[in-house]
Order: structure tokens, then sequence, then C-alpha cells
């Protein structure tokens, strides 16, 4: 049975930052300034991906759902890059993306952002967001590394990547209203010496969720997706006090010193290529690429590491 690596329904409620407390009890929204967009600096001239970004900004600012919606894509992905609990969440197709903007709306989402760089269709943003939930646990602004594709006058591709400051802030907020699961006991499925990962309709899956069994590991990467120039698998094992969070927040920038790469593949659309790795102990996390623009698309992780006797 498929595993998916990223779920693109569960906890709305976290993804866009929550309709009540854990409680039950609705959260009463807080009187803040409106932000605004902030211009990039006036040494050269706004493109029109620029504008159309503000423009898009600023209608979700006034509450205006659909017209908001109106700059992206019908078929536009959107990925939610950081939060609890998968660091990890896509949205597929306009439709997808209205449910999520319609409970931001009804939770007094704000948004400000400055464009620092546009280079081609690519636009890089940094933003700042306010929401009744990060309101409440007293941690708003969180602030964000945003990356747009703007094709034809459309938003197509929009990635959102909590900074590791800010999930900083907010990690500990968060667990004092919903705390941690306790950790899984360990795995009784026998465990596994190769896996097989599919990239397709913007994101990626896991054929075998088993275990896997120290030692090599064969690692079959499948490109179904044929709409970027480039595809990756990245695979580490994190420092004992990291988590699937802090690697995701760690995708932009260098990467932390706190990760071992254990493989890092990069393929063409519509390719098969086979990897062996070796894997002497857990828990392994991954994460898949896409570019352009350069975003992980999905992920998975602890996947424990079992040792024969």
């Amino acid at each position: 049975m498929k595993k998916m690596l990223v779920r693109t329904t569960v906890f709305l409620f976290v993804l866009s930052l929550g309709i009540t407390g854990c409680s039950g009890q609705t959260i009463q929204p807080t009187p803040v300034p409106t932000p605004s967009v902030v211009p990039s600096p006036k040494t050269k001239s706004e493109t029109p991906s620029e504008i159309i970004i503000q423009d898009m900004v600023a209608r979700m600012n006034a509450g205006d759902v659909e017209g908001s919606l109106a700059y992206f894509a019908d078929d536009a992905m959107v990925y939610i890059i950081g939060l609890p609990p998968t660091g990890m969440e896509v949205y597929a197709g306009k439709e997808q993306i209205r449910a999520l903007w319609q409970d931001s709306v009804a939770n007094h989402f704000q948004w400000e952002v400055e464009t620092p760089f546009t280079t081609g269709n690519i636009v890089n943003v940094r933003a700042k967001t306010w929401h009744d939930f990060t309101r409440q646990l007293e941690v708003a602004p969180l602030e964000y590394a945003d990356v747009y594709e703007v094709k034809d006058g459309k938003i197509t591709t929009y990635g959102t990547t909590i900074t590791a400051d800010a999930l900083a802030r907010f990690k500990p907020a968060f667990a004092e209203v919903m705390p941690p699961d306790e950790p899984a006991a360990p795995s009784t499925e026998q465990p596994v010496s190769e896996m097989t990962v599919t990239i397709a309709g913007g994101t990626c899956v896991i054929d075998n969720p088993a275990p896997l069994q120290a030692g090599e590991i064969k690692v079959t990467l499948n490109i179904k997706d044929q709409d970027k120039d480039l595809y990756a698998l990245t695979m580490f094992t994190l420092d004992a006090d990291k988590d699937i969070l802090d690697l995701m927040a760690s995708t932009v920038g260098m990467p932390p010193s706190w990760a071992d790469i254990l493989l890092m593949a990069e393929q063409e659309p519509g390719t098969s290529k086979i990897y062996n790795i070796n894997v002497e102990k857990g828990p392994v996390y991954m994460i898949c690429w896409s570019k352009p623009p350069d975003l992980p698309i999905g992920n998975t992780g602890p996947i424990e590491v079992q040792k024969t006797p």
C-alpha cells in the first residue's frame, strides 16, 4: 500500500494556523494594525510578475478570496513547508487553494511581503504573516521565505517556508496547546533493503512504508512528471535534537551542519534510476524537489532503521 509523502487535506487547522484553540474554544480576533505590501527599494522598476504578487497579496489582505485567487492558474501548486505535523503540505489546483484561502480570511489573516529579487519567471519574497491563532500564541508575525513562478500572467507555483528563527518561536508555543505525539513503538514489519520513490502530480510517494534494514539500500527514483526542468531526491540522517520540521525549515539556504546527506540525486523528467546507499543508523528522512523554482515538493520521515541481531 502506498504511503503518501505529503497529505493534501490533513490538519488544515495547522496549515492555515488554526480556526480554534486545542481547548475547542473559538479564538477571538485580536485587533492589530493592518499590514501592507512593502515595496522593494526603488532601485529598479517593478516587473510585471512582482506587480502580480503584490496585487494578489493586497486582495488577500482585503479579504477578497476570489480576487486573490484570480492571480493563480487553475492548475497551480501551493507548498507550505516547515509547519507541523509533517513539515509539508501540498495544495493542487485552485479548488484546494480556495479552501485554504477561505479559512485564512475567516481567521483575519494578514500578509506583508517584500520582494528582494526576481529572476525570469521566478519571484523571491520575504514575508510576514498574522493570523488569529498565531496572535493567540503571541508569536505573530511569523516570517517566511516565499518563492513564486509566474507564467503568462498567472502564478503557477507558490512555495512558502517558515524561517528557522520563526520556527524556533512557534514550536514551543504550539506544543503547549497541542503536545507532540508519543514516540512510535518499534515497527513489527520485516525491514527491507530497497525502496521506490515516485514523483507524480507535483509531489511524491514511497511504495514501501516498512523500516529499512541497516546496510546497503537500493533506492529507485521514478520521475513521471514532465512539467519541470529537473527533479531530485535527498536523504538524510539528523542529529538527535532535530526533527522533520527543522529539516524542512532549513531547505532555504546552505545545508545545515546537523544533517548528514545519504543521497543527493538529480534526474530529468520521465526518467527512472537506481541508487545504492549505505545506511548504518536511523532514522532516515527524505525530501523530493523540483525546479524551477528550486523547491521541496514532498517529504517523509522519520523512517526507522533496524539492524539484524
